[in-house]
């Protein structure tokens, strides 16, 4: 490849970053969410004080906090999985799809496996039944997710 042709790569990856940083950065870290919902305090912003990086994502599901709740404590890539396109997420296992009395327990402490080896993953800091729930990772730096 000429110099040239470099040149024009360059110009090309500069470009389409731009367009990712201008017009699909902020839609991606706020998929489903709304004005309100980006704004508005949540469980967690007093662990957090100064985070690195902010991201607020939604989806609506038409039940009540008690019949999720169940769902979200299981999940994780050795237990119920992640509820997502398994082929990425979960390394081709397919995602639970009913509740599993094996994960129903969870405490503060407890790991959600990110790993096939269950090792790696995120630690529940704190949680509020059918409300919310802080993971943090190794080295303490909290994420929220509920």
């Amino acid at each position: 490849m000429g110099k040239k042709e470099s040149l024009g790569v360059a110009v090309l990856g500069a470009v389409l970053f731009g367009v990712y940083l201008r017009f699909i950065r902020s839609w991606q870290l706020h998929w489903g969410a709304t004005d309100e919902e980006v704004t508005r305090p949540m469980a967690g912003d007093d662990v957090v004080k100064q985070p690195t990086f902010d991201a607020t994502r939604t989806v609506t599901i038409q039940a009540r906090p008690e019949e999720i709740w169940p769902w979200l404590v299981q999940i994780g890539i050795t237990r119920a999985g992640w509820y997502s396109y398994d082929w990425l997420d979960n390394l081709g296992h397919h995602s639970a799809e009913r509740i599993l009395l094996q994960w129903q327990h969870i405490a503060v402490g407890d790991l959600i496996p990110i790993s096939p080896d269950g090792k790696a993953g995120m630690w529940v800091k704190a949680f509020e039944p059918n409300q919310w729930m802080i993971w943090w990772d190794k080295k303490g730096d909290p994420t929220l997710h509920g």
